[in-house]
């Protein structure tokens, strides 16, 4: 018998393989959006698409009725002002709501580098805030504290450049969105992922120059990844269209002198291993590019 699941960000880089993997595997899924013609655009015909903003507690009453799950992957694009309207606000309401509704299980993607708890940065504190109202909403839950994904390597590909900000000396398990997409699929399709919350990550641990320079050497040969420091980085953010930047550097602030200490045991044994390398995963992505 289908289950049928309510994907909440499930166009983008991470959501879209989550959706297309429940979809294959047997379960009937909708994909919440604000733009229904694009989204539609952007998914097979198995998924039905509906529309439903996350600031508008109304707009989700109708995709959420009849749903056995949710799952939510939202983004506040290192936005300071939308973590609160979006990343809390959007987990607390559609958390609230699920429970009005009946809903069986709510899966939530945050980070690994929080470990749940509140470290002073907006990006990771906003994650744990939204993690805190989804456990304590009443509906059952699974969290994905997921650590870096692979599919962030080519945006560090920057006007003809490979370039890291600031020193980088800490490892993290890299891992393919495929990969973890079968895990979402499989915490969804067994009652032992209920009410936990679970580390993910994959084979390898790496800098994100370590990282980086295996991407390259794939699909990238002939550039050499360069660091650009935090000092230098702040003179460009103030240069015309270069807000993306000023956003991101407190972000890779923040990583640059944390560790990742996390172990992966619960979800590789309950969700099964994520074994996709930083070299597979380049090779099917210069796939893709040609």
């Amino acid at each position: 018998m289908s289950k049928k699941i309510l994907v909440v960000g499930g166009t983008g880089m991470l959501g879209k393989p989550v959706a297309e993997k429940l979809s294959t595997s047997g379960f009937e899924v909708t994909v919440l959006s604000t733009n229904v013609d694009k989204a539609k655009e952007n998914l097979p015909d198995s998924i039905a698409v509906e529309y439903g903003d996350v600031t508008k507690s109304e707009s989700l009453k109708k995709p959420i009725e009849g749903k056995d799950f949710v799952y939510i992957n939202l983004n506040a694009k290192l936005t300071p002002e939308l973590y609160e309207t979006i990343e809390i606000g959007g987990c607390d309401t559609v958390a609230k709501i699920s429970k009005e509704m009946g809903v069986q299980r709510i899966g939530y993607i945050s980070g690994a580098s929080s470990q749940g708890g509140k470290k002073g940065i907006l990006y990771l504190d906003a994650k744990v805030e939204a993690e805190n109202r989804i456990i304590t909403s009443g509906v059952p839950y699974t969290i994905f504290r997921a650590s870096w994904f692979y599919e962030s390597l080519p945006k560090f590909i920057q006007q003809g450049k490979a370039i890291i900000l600031g020193d980088q000396p800490n490892q993290y398990r890299w891992l393919a969105a495929s990969d973890f997409a079968v895990q979402v699929v499989e915490a969804f399709s067994n009652e032992k992922a209920a009410d936990k919350c679970f580390y993910n990550g994959g084979p390898e641990k790496m800098t994100m120059k370590e990282a980086l320079v295996k991407f390259c050497t794939v699909c990238y040969p002939d550039l050499n990844p360069e660091k650009m420091s935090f000092g230098m980085a702040k003179m460009f953010s103030k240069l015309p269209g270069m807000k993306p930047l000023e956003l991101a550097i407190p972000f890779f602030e923040y990583f640059s002198t944390n560790v990742e200490n996390i172990d992966l045991s619960e979800a590789d044994t309950i969700l099964g291993k994520n074994n996709t390398t930083v070299d597979e995963w380049s090779r099917l992505y210069k796939k893709q590019m040609t």
